[in-house]
């Protein structure tokens, strides 16, 4: 098996949490995804804006924390990239599926704009954990294996497999684009059903060539109907020790700024809004606020664009 391969083999693991990593903004399958075209300039941060921006950061925080808890008892993202696998059944069974799929793709002899239906998936998989029961995927046709760039796209049209436990179906795409020194896996609109739960993620996975640094970027909804952006998205910790949150956050107005933790950032009892923890957001002009979250409150403190004091009182409820 080529080199190529074997490196998709771990892209599927990543695909395994991604698949999984349901976004509650993503909306169902057929629902256009969201695509932010909004200010990409770094935001000037002023006693004018600042709630606006500590408000709109927040909801940013919340996204990515919502990302990692989409699904009960499903890993998240950074733990399955430290770990380089996945040990929940469900699922290791999506990346069996997703790999299945792949080394299908090179193996067999496709013609132009082609569907692989179940049938031709289970000719070609050699896992007996994995039994395709329904639906197709379909790929192109100059798919070479041993590339030094690999540029791939799959459209998962109601693909299922039955384990005789739990039936799965995935609906979607993907397009992978790997290279000797990196990789990059965009979803638009992936969905993943099981047990009556559907999750849906759309946006872009990056990673270097060696999969163990990466990074998240997504568009979303936010609270007023505008679209954002997060990008170079890192979080770490769960609900009990709270959740420690990097990246780099878009206002579609404002523009640009960069959001870190402090302090990890709780939640309880004040709805999807944070109940502790601090965060900073800051813009490369200098400007900078850090945010403290306490009960349902909050306190804006820091220095504006025009090195003037900034300092805000709120609530969420």
């Amino acid at each position: 098996m080529s080199d190529t391969i074997s490196r998709l083999s771990n892209v599927s693991i990543l695909i395994t949490s991604l698949a999984m990593f349901g976004c509650s903004s993503g909306g169902d399958a057929g629902v256009s995804t969201p695509l932010y075209s909004g200010a990409v300039t770094p935001a000037a941060i002023t006693l004018a804006n600042a709630e606006e921006v500590a408000q709109k950061s927040t909801e940013g925080v919340n996204e990515a924390v919502n990302m990692t808890n989409a699904g009960d008892g499903i890993p998240f993202l950074p733990t399955a990239v430290e770990a380089g696998s996945s040990t929940d059944a469900t699922a290791q069974k999506i990346s069996n599926i997703v790999f299945s799929v792949l080394n299908g793709t090179t193996s067999l002899n496709l013609p132009a704009a082609a569907v692989l239906t179940a049938d031709d998936l289970n000719a070609e998989n050699t896992d007996p954990s994995v039994f395709f029961c329904g639906g197709s995927v379909s790929v192109p046709d100059n798919v070479d294996p041993n590339a030094t760039t690999f540029d791939l796209s799959m459209g998962f049209n109601r693909l299922c497999v039955d384990d005789g436990v739990t039936v799965m179906e995935m609906n979607g795409s993907l397009r992978f684009v790997m290279t000797e020194t990196s990789v990059s896996i965009t979803f638009t609109n992936f969905s993943v059903s099981a047990d009556g739960v559907q999750e849906t993620f759309s946006g872009v996975f990056s990673c270097d060539g060696t999969m163990s640094n990466c990074a998240l970027s997504t568009d979303y909804v936010g609270s007023d109907g505008n679209v954002y952006r997060l990008a170079d998205v890192d979080i770490s910790g769960d609900s009990q020790i709270g959740y420690s949150v990097g990246a780099a956050f878009y206002h579609h107005e404002l523009g640009s700024v960069t959001i870190a933790t402090v302090t990890p950032v709780a939640y309880g009892g004040c709805g999807v809004y944070p109940s502790g923890g601090t965060i900073t957001v800051s813009s490369t002009d200098g400007s900078s606020i850090t945010i403290t979250f306490s009960g349902c409150s909050y306190s804006i403190n820091g220095v504006d664009a025009n090195s003037g004091p900034i300092l805000v009182n709120g609530s969420w409820i």
